[in-house]
């Protein structure tokens, strides 16, 4: 029996205390489980492909995919290769939960039973919510896109970060010029069997101003992290205490650790996703049961697993791995099909070996330097410390390859014209520690403007990053509160640049494109929730995305897009359009060479402009549709709203379940919605955890998630922090 004691703040977030770091990690493993277990189990499931014993037929195609990726298989290796030291706090961990079973936690009271928590669970289910975030799926839709497409209009549609992007190292630098374009040859259709561990693209902000910047002269961090509004949310928070660290912040339910937001007392960090290039998908010629190798046919490795169905028969399905990794689209029995090599399964990783020496970091640099052999995903992280100082380290295993063929689409496995050759070396990974700027922030943007270490081929739309790099540059010295409440922004620079941009036209001859183009003239470009600029904006952006892309791509291609059934695809059309616009509505440019490199920003400009009257008149009837006849009682919150949705109920029947919100994708306030036309603008990817965090007044810090401690709808913190999170207000971090 362990020795731990749990005590509780009012909204029910735990805090653990004991007097052995063994017995600390087995208290948050208990009080995890009896606030989330059944998040655990369907995470734990999720990743070894057994939801559809829960879940039914619908779940069948996830379920596939995951016996595919062998994530538990990789998780047991992970746990295989820990040191003693970090096996013991996973293994203690498990210990905790399954204490708190046998005193009667249960998932979902009555509906199933639930089974022994080991340490390799933990592992998958952390992979389980990354394998998602990588960039196979965007090399995927690049190829169908291609397939679909042909050659000349997949390369109009530019996806790389913008030249005046931008860039995290220096935090007041720019990227001067695109990363190198590539265009493999043309690819076959993409067919086969999609089922996808469904999740939209995530992303996140953080900043950290240094406490020479500040008006009290302590350094302030904050962040908030940009997911699906997952229910149960998908951070936990909770603070671990005993002689040798004592920690508050957010995790993912069943991992012990704070890897992405944390406070040990000196040092507060958060991180990003950086949006780097660790998935790589080979595109395999199979007869029988052999695949082409350089070196001729060798034999793929191939098993069978049983899925079984609830309410169903069980379900028997293959399993193919090639010497590139297992294989995860298309069907081998055809004679070609896509596997997938990822730096979190391709190997034996320790990784998690960083999330000790986290806890006890006493600076930045302490802090910074733990990074060294974590392994994915790669992050920003941000980080303050009491002194005053702040950093910035780009932390995770970059591959090295052979060739540059595989940024964008799949590659030939036949051959050995794009293999893995090494890692980047830690040091060479970008960093920064209390810059001249005074303040670290990154928003998903270009990290670099340096070609080497290659990173990514895309990176976030420019225009969020833009204006948290503006809202730092101009804040003087700031309190606390005014970093706080940058989280709450909502002014779109694109917004604002269009409204300046109206401002000039006009009248227009069409009667609802002037009608749209006087409302939105000479608009600052803040989507507030009461807005009715805001929802006319809304319209606008899809109008004008359908009107550029769909004569491109025809109409079946740009309905595909449209539709979000790869969740990239979202992403990809607002990359579009970032780069069509960026210099037409004021986006700062670096200086040109000679004549070149203006002539394709000068004709997507002409092609957008020519574009805008016929949006500007297709917005009007949509805004007309979707809020009434009468602009004066538009709101752009009343359409616009986040809500909850749960694995088994689909929404929650709750009015603390759904909120109307301003912004969009492209604001601090990060608040995306799909691109069908006359769809809900219900939001798509939003923050799921803010943190504030002010070195030079401890006591003061503070989190929030959409949600509550607890993942049963019957219990008082459910949901009890939705309606702070929804007002931009936060509970006391240390509190509990």
């Amino acid at each position: 029996m362990v020795d731990f004691l749990i005590t509780r703040d009012g909204y029910g977030v735990p805090h653990v205390r004991a007097d052995t770091a063994a017995d600390a990690w087995a208290g948050m493993g208990y009080a995890c489980a009896q606030d989330r277990l059944f998040q655990m189990d369907y995470d734990r499931r999720r990743a070894c492909g057994r939801w559809a014993e829960v879940a039914g037929s619908a779940a069948l195609g996830a379920d596939v995919l995951a016996r595919r990726l062998g994530l538990g298989a990789a998780a047991q290796l992970d746990v295989a290769v820990m040191s003693a030291r970090v096996r013991t706090a996973f293994e203690a961990y498990a210990s905790g939960v399954n204490q708190a079973i046998a005193d009667g936690a249960q998932p979902l009271p009555g509906r199933y039973p639930v089974e022994e928590w080991r340490a390799w669970h933990s592992v998958a289910a952390y992979l389980v919510r990354h394998v998602q975030m990588g960039q196979w799926q965007h090399k995927l839709a690049n190829a169908v896109l291609l397939a679909r497409a042909g050659g000349d209009v997949f390369a109009r549609l530019e996806s790389r970060a913008v030249a005046g992007s931008p860039v995290a190292v220096p935090p007041d630098g720019r990227l001067t010029h695109q990363a190198a374009d590539l265009l493999d040859e043309a690819l076959g259709e993409v067919s086969g069997h999609l089922g996808f561990l469904s999740e939209v693209e995530p992303g996140s902000n953080a900043w950290a101003v240094s406490g020479r910047r500040t008006a009290h002269g302590g350094a302030v961090i904050c962040n908030d992290s940009h997911r699906a509004l997952d229910t149960p949310n998908v951070y936990w928070q909770c603070r671990v205490t005993c002689p040798d660290f004592d920690v508050s912040g957010a995790t993912f339910p069943g991992l012990p650790g704070f890897p992405h937001f944390g406070y040990n007392g000196s040092v507060a960090w958060a991180i990003t996703h950086g949006d780097a290039d660790t998935q790589d998908l080979y595109l395999e010629r199979f007869e029988g049961s052999r695949y082409l190798t350089p070196s001729g046919w060798a034999e793929a490795e191939v098993r069978h697993e049983r899925i079984e169905v609830r309410g169903g028969s069980p379900v028997t399905v293959p399993v193919w791995a090639t010497r590139h990794g297992p294989v995860v689209h298309g069907n081998p029995d055809a004679g070609v099909a896509l596997a997938l090599k990822w730096t979190g399964t391709h190997r034996p990783n320790r990784g998690f070996e960083c999330l000790l020496p986290m806890l006890t970091a006493r600076n930045v640099a302490d802090l910074a330097g733990t990074q060294d052999g974590w392994v994915d995903p790669v992050n920003n992280l941000v980080c303050a410390d009491a002194d005053g100082s702040i950093a910035y380290q780009c932390r995770g295993e970059l591959p090295v390859r052979s060739s540059d063929a595989a940024r964008r689409l799949p590659v030939p496995g036949w051959d050995d014209g794009c293999e893995w050759t090494g890692t980047v070396p830690f040091s060479s990974l970008p960093r920064s520690v209390d810059p001249e700027a005074g303040f670290v922030m990154t928003a998903n943007n270009a990290m670099t403007d340096a070609d080497e270490p290659y990173i990514s081929y895309t990176f976030s739309q420019p225009w969020r990053a833009e204006r948290l790099r503006s809202l730092l540059t101009d804040a003087g010295q700031p309190s606390t509160d005014e970093l706080a409440a940058m989280q709450a922004d909502t002014v779109s620079l694109q917004a604002r640049g269009w409204g300046e941009l109206l401002a000039g036209l006009g009248p227009l001859a069409d009667d609802d494109a002037e009608s749209a183009r006087a409302l939105l003239a000479g608009w600052d470009g803040d989507l507030a929730a009461e807005s009715a600029a805001a929802l006319l904006y809304a319209c606008y952006l899809r109008a004008l995305a359908e009107a550029l892309y769909r004569p491109v791509l025809g109409p079946e291609t740009w309905t595909w897009i449209a539709s979000g059934s790869l969740a990239p695809t979202l992403s990809m059309v607002r990359r579009w359009l970032g780069n069509d616009t960026w210099e037409l509505l004021g986006g700062p440019v670096p200086p040109r060479v000679g004549d070149s490199a203006g002539d394709g920003a000068d004709n997507r400009g002409e092609l957008v402009m020519a574009a805008v009257p016929g949006a500007l008149a297709a917005a009007w009837t949509a805004a007309v549709k979707a809020g009434g006849p009468d602009p004066r009682r538009w709101r752009w919150g009343d359409l616009h709203r986040a809500v909850r949705v749960h694995p088994l109920a689909s929404p929650l029947p709750s009015a603390f379940n759904s909120a109307p919100m301003g912004g969009d994708a492209d604001t601090v306030q990060a608040a995306g919605y799909g691109w069908r036309p006359g769809s809900p603008f219900t939001v798509t990817a939003l923050s799921v955890y803010r943190q504030v965090v002010d070195l030079g007044a401890p006591g003061s810090a503070s989190f929030v998630i959409p949600g509550g401690a607890s993942g049963d709808p019957a219990s008082p913190h459910f949901s009890d922090q939705f309606a702070l999170w929804a007002a931009h207000r936060r509970i006391g971090m240390t509190d509990a």
